[in-house]
């Protein structure tokens, strides 16, 4: 069985093999399953902002079509800043530095039946995801990126739903 080090350098590899327009291609997939969620309750959601040289799923469509479905949801994002992570608006870039939100989607190189994720080893979101009981937690991220077990610590915080 790999360790988390090298289940990462696997699981960039895979991504990263994958063609520019095969990524699009998922990308579209999970955004519009990500659309098929009830998002009728929710008024404050947390996403990433996809790194397109890190082959992330692009939920830029999804993006758009829920700012135009659900006016009314506050959408914010993490940007680092000074090598510090501040959440902002995703609209006018204000920092919002105290927030409870009521779904938060997150990135991830890989992830298993389990619920459990794996990123890229800062604990960004494990310490985020800690801050936010409340919040519905859901991961996207490429089936072929799913593997058996994915190697988990008393921090690691299982998701919700994975797209």
């Amino acid at each position: 069985m790999m360790n988390k080090a090298e289940l990462r350098d696997h699981l960039k590899q895979l991504r990263q093999n994958l063609l520019d327009t095969e990524r699009l291609k998922l990308s579209q997939q999970i955004c519009h399953r990500l659309e098929t969620i009830d998002w009728s309750e929710v008024r404050t959601l947390h996403c990433f902002e996809p790194i397109a040289k890190l082959n992330e799923v692009d939920i830029a469509d999804f993006i758009s079509d829920i700012q135009k479905q659900y006016p009314k949801i506050q959408i914010y994002t993490s940007r680092r800043n000074d090598n510090a992570w501040e959440v902002v608006s995703w609209m006018n870039h204000e920092i919002k530095p105290t927030l409870q939100f009521d779904a938060v989607i997150v990135p991830m190189l890989g992830f298993d039946t389990r619920l459990h994720r794996i990123g890229y080893g800062g604990g960004y979101y494990d310490k985020f995801l800690a801050t936010q009981p409340q919040a519905r937690k859901i991961g996207v991220c490429f089936e072929h990126n799913k593997v058996q077990h994915i190697p988990t610590e008393a921090h690691d915080l299982p998701l919700d739903l994975i797209v």
